[in-house]
């Protein structure tokens, strides 16, 4: 089995197997490459340790083989791009990615052979911005903050540090608000309905008979003056100070 016919799964568990450094921040053809030249060192030294080809095609005999997805999710789609997505009011999901034509550029401007990558969150508003968190991270990747920040807005950034350690921002994510912490203050209205005259039609097509539908309509009435004479009350009144009056 050729590396180029693995996805990206296949080849990072066979590259966690043979200890490939920097694996976790590889793309699919990076870890391609580093397993190739990899067997390739074993195989020139003539070794005895085991070489990946051996590893790939021990396991292509004895395991049966995936089914060929038509139309595949990529990775990554090699775009310069970082969203912040809100859990709960005390945590977040961040997602980014740089692409490389970005990483490249940067490297070039800033004579960096190696960038770092730092994944950012932000609160406040324009005239006073607040970190609240900073970690390294990959060229790609997803991240859990544990943030407690309700009714905060939040956003995130991905930068690089150039080789004097200073920060670049790559992309920024849109300002979320983080969701309440507390039950709601505002409290909805009563509405009070009455069907008037269309109550007789609604009855008859509802199929009820004539006695049921005397009885339903006289429970109508009661109601409907119990409706007229609260809203002649001044001040009105709410359905719980009629509970409360009625069993005093």
């Amino acid at each position: 089995m050729k590396f180029e016919d693995m996805n990206k799964a296949e080849l990072y568990e066979i590259a966690k197997k043979f200890n490939i450094k920097n694996r976790s921040a590889m793309t699919k053809e990076e870890l391609a490459n580093a397993l190739s030249k990899y067997d390739k060192t074993v195989s020139s030294k003539g070794a005895a340790q085991e070489s990946v080809s051996s590893h790939v095609t021990a396991e292509a005999k004895n395991e049966p083989q995936p089914l060929k997805k038509e139309y595949p999710i990529p990775d990554i789609y090699n775009i310069n791009t970082v969203v912040l997505l809100p859990v709960n009011p005390k945590k977040e999901y961040v997602y980014w990615e740089v692409s490389d034509k970005t990483m490249n550029e940067f490297c070039r401007s800033y004579n960096t052979a190696d960038p770092i990558f730092i994944l950012k969150v932000f609160t406040g508003e324009e005239d006073n911005i607040a970190e609240l968190a900073s970690v390294r991270v990959g060229k790609y990747g997803n991240w859990y903050f544990d943030l407690y920040c309700p009714d905060q807005r939040l956003w995130a950034e991905i930068g690089m540090l150039d080789s004097m350690g200073n920060y670049h921002t790559i992309s920024t994510s849109k300002r979320i608000k983080m969701p309440t912490d507390r039950i709601s203050d505002l409290i909805d209205e009563e509405t009070w309905m009455t069907v008037g005259e269309n109550i007789e039609k609604i009855y008859h097509l509802s199929g009820v008979t004539d006695l049921q539908k005397e009885e339903l309509l006289s429970s109508a009435r009661m109601h409907s003056e119990l409706f007229k004479k609260l809203h002649q009350t001044e001040g009105g009144m709410s359905s719980s100070s009629l509970t409360r009056k009625g069993g005093e």
